[in-house]
Formats: C-alpha cells, sequence, structure tokens
C-alpha cells in the first residue's frame, strides 16, 4: 500500500476512537454519550444542509475541475494516477487544484461565515482591485467587449486615465474576467 493515499470517509477511523470511548481511550458508558432525539435530528439536518452546500458549490466547476476534485479528494487517486488515466502533465493538473480549490474556497466562503461565524481570509474578491473598484460594472464592460484581435493595453490605459486604477499586467484582467 506504499504511494497510495488513503481515503476515509467513516467518523470513527477519521476520530481514531469508537463512539464510546474518550480521546484518551478511556471507555466511557452509554448513557455519557447518549444523545436525544432533537440533538441527533437537529445535526442530521446540519450535516444535510452542509452536504447540499458543498455538491452546489462542486456543481459550480467546471467539467474538468469537478473531475479532478471528485477523483483526488474523494476516490484517493494521485496526481500520477489522475495523470496517467487523463492523459495530462503532472503540473496542470496541480494548476487545475489549485484553481479549483480556489473556486470552492470562494463558493463556500458564505457557508463558512454562517455556520461557523468566521471569516475565511484570502478571498479572492476582497483582494481583486476591480471587484474592490466603484467602477466595477463599468470596467467589467470594458473587459466583456474587448475584441479577440485587440491586446489588453489600451484597456489598461484606460482604467489607469479614467478610474485610476494601476495594473501592471494583463492577467490582472484575465483572472478577474474568468473567475469573478
Amino acid at each position: 500500500m506504499t504511494g497510495k493515499k488513503v481515503v476515509c470517509l467513516d467518523w470513527v477511523v477519521e476520530m481514531g476512537r469508537g463512539p464510546r470511548t474518550d480521546r484518551n481511550g478511556s471507555r466511557k458508558y452509554l448513557d455519557e454519550t447518549a444523545k436525544s432525539p432533537e440533538e441527533i435530528q437537529g445535526e442530521a439536518r446540519r450535516q444535510e444542509f452542509i452536504q447540499a452546500e458543498v455538491r452546489e458549490a462542486l456543481a459550480s466547476l467546471v467539467e474538468d475541475e469537478r473531475e479532478f476534485v471528485e477523483l483526488f479528494h474523494f476516490s484517493g487517486l494521485s496526481y500520477a494516477e489522475i495523470s496517467e488515466k487523463s492523459g495530462r502533465p503532472v503540473y496542470r493538473l496541480e494548476a487545475l487544484h489549485k484553481r479549483a480549490l480556489k473556486k470552492l474556497r470562494r463558493e463556500l466562503a458564505p457557508l463558512v461565515e454562517k455556520l461557523y461565524d468566521f471569516e475565511p481570509d484570502g478571498s479572492s474578491t476582497r483582494e481583486c482591485i476591480i471587484c474592490n473598484s466603484p467602477f466595477r460594472p463599468e470596467i467589467d464592460l470594458l473587459i466583456k467587449y474587448k475584441e479577440d484581435s485587440e491586446t489588453w493595453r489600451g484597456i489598461i490605459r484606460e482604467l489607469r486615465k479614467k478610474y485610476g486604477i494601476r495594473i501592471r499586467t494583463p492577467q490582472t484582467l484575465i483572472g478577474h474576467q474568468k473567475y469573478h
């Protein structure tokens, strides 16, 4: 089993203990771990809600990204195995993985804030100079209607002159267009 990643979705194994043992491995009696039917139903509803939100976030990914996430995170395949299966080089899979996780973080950030009263750091829309601009609708239109034969230089110049936004490379615009 060397070189293989073990994927286990069983909570008992993940916790490293059974439902009637504490963290030290000491046995507990049934009444100490028993939960009321209301608590069990509440946890089940919460779990179903979280699963539905995660499924929805996964559905927002493009097919390649979703397939990779399922193979890597749920099936436990390695980069090399997915590369062999898909015919893509490992470095492309790494980029695909990074892009998919970034999208999932962005999609699931509101859920994390709602459930845990915690604002995740590094949300890409907070860092995006275009998303933070009060002129975002106008800028989005500029980007949207750029001709394929046209370079980004004119748009970068217009952003600087008209909106006071200094962008050095087209990658910022391309990234905004693609991910926001």
